[in-house]
């Protein structure tokens, strides 16, 4: 089983998008992880910053963050495709696919919550996030 959501990217104002989004389609945030819980290090202005979160509002759901400070954000390709994965096999089946002729931005590796995850640029310039729990 697979399935499909929308990862949006922001510069910093991701919090202050999803209250947005909370308020105009009467959803909620159901969760959120800021850069403090990220596995890496980032500096102390940027600690607050959204990490990882979910928002619903019926059958809608949005995955978001932040961009790393690094990173660039460019309207257009502020987002990705997010694929969660039932089968490991499968997962890693579908990014070797996926990142042939485009550009790995994250290679498949364990993630702090225990599940698999990788990032891709597909040769189209369409970003992937490509997770698996099992």
């Amino acid at each position: 089983m697979k399935q499909l959501n929308t990862y949006l990217i922001f510069k910093g104002d991701c919090k202050d998008a999803l209250a947005f989004y909370k308020e105009c389609l009467n959803g909620e945030i159901v969760a959120m992880k800021t850069f403090e819980d990220a596995p890496f290090n980032i500096s102390e202005e940027n600690k607050d910053f959204v990490f990882d979160s979910e928002f619903r509002a019926g059958d809608i759901t949005l995955k978001a963050s932040d961009s790393l400070p690094e990173n660039e954000i460019t309207i257009g390709s502020n987002f990705a495709l997010f694929v969660d994965f039932s089968e490991r096999k499968e997962h890693q089946e579908v990014f070797a696919k996926l990142s042939k002729g485009g550009h790995i931005i994250m290679p498949l590796a364990d993630s702090p919550s225990g599940s698999k995850f990788g990032m891709l640029s597909n040769k189209f310039w369409i970003q992937w996030m490509l997770a698996c729990q099992n």
